[in-house]
């Protein structure tokens, strides 16, 4: 008698036949989504977790442009639907949640670099944009970098991305042509990080502006 209990209990430490099949198929979906991050389990699963945030279609979202050029914005490809116009690096307009969506859709390109930030951390978090947002500066960043501390500049600079470098390195060299005071020290760290002169290139702009106002 004891020793059938005993060959019981020892059984009773094994998983049945149904649940050692089960943990089997949920240690390959383990090693499919590590090997593959971006696989459809991994998707579905973020996706499931962000549809939870309820955004009105009606609700009006800011956004900002980064760039220092004219920037525009449509809600459909080749420049149609409704569109919206940013003059400069720092300018905010509201958009209606329904008409943002498009725009994400037709602009990914621009958002990923960059060139335009949704300041409204629910639409980043449904749309999964954080690991994004975490290569973009933002405005109160870049203005460190155009007017600011050596150490945090060089090194907010170096943390963002390729496109972002060149808008920076475009507004500290119009900055130059427009005789403002830059630290060349700065600059010359600068240089380094995006692979040219920053100083030099202002200079040459500055020459190119003063020729262009004698032939007017």
């Amino acid at each position: 008698m004891q020793q059938g209990q005993t060959r019981k209990t020892a059984a009773s430490k094994y998983a049945t036949k149904e649940e050692f099949q089960e943990l089997k198929d949920l240690v390959t979906r383990i090693v499919k989504l590590l090997e593959n991050p971006t696989s459809k389990e991994a998707i579905d699963y973020d996706d499931d977790e962000n549809d939870n945030i309820n955004i009105s279609s009606d609700s009006y979202i800011k956004v900002m442009s980064l760039t220092p050029y004219h920037l525009t914005l449509t809600t459909q490809a080749l420049g149609k639907g409704k569109k919206f116009d940013f003059k400069g690096f720092g300018e905010v307009k509201r958009i209606l949640y329904r008409d943002l969506v498009d725009i994400m859709e037709q602009h990914s390109n621009f958002l990923m670099e960059g060139y335009y930030v949704i300041l409204n951390r629910d639409v980043i978090r449904k749309h999964g944009l954080d690991d994004a947002y975490e290569k973009i500066l933002d405005k109160s960043n870049i203005e460190k970098i155009l007017s600011g501390n050596q150490s945090d500049a060089v090194n907010l600079f170096k943390s963002c991305n390729d496109t972002q470098r060149e808008h920076i390195s475009n507004m500290i060299t119009a900055k130059i042509v427009a005789g403002e005071s830059v630290d060349l020290n700065l600059l010359d760290r600068l240089s380094r990080v995006i692979g040219y002169d920053i100083a030099e290139r202002g200079e040459e702009m500055k020459k190119v502006s003063k020729l262009n106002e004698k032939e007017k």
